[in-house]
């Protein structure tokens, strides 16, 4: 593993599906039930997510929870 931190590449992974999808932030933070700049700091490797919010994450870009620590 690299120096960069399992929140980190967690994060980028979120965005990048996020991405992928055509969400904006704003949208999917909407879809999610957590303010922009929570989903933010989440992309960005700042926040500690749960399990739950890592579940609806999941949920919201229709994909499996797994599939967000692809390559961590």
């Amino acid at each position: 593993m690299e120096n960069t931190s399992l929140k980190t590449q967690l994060g980028d992974n979120i965005a990048r599906l996020r991405v992928e999808a055509g969400i904006t932030q704003c949208s999917f933070a909407l879809m999610v039930g957590v303010s922009r700049q929570y989903l933010i700091d989440i992309e960005n490797g700042r926040a500690n997510p749960t399990v739950d919010m890592l579940e609806r994450i999941a949920g919201g870009l229709d994909t499996p929870v797994g599939k967000l620590f692809q390559g961590v």
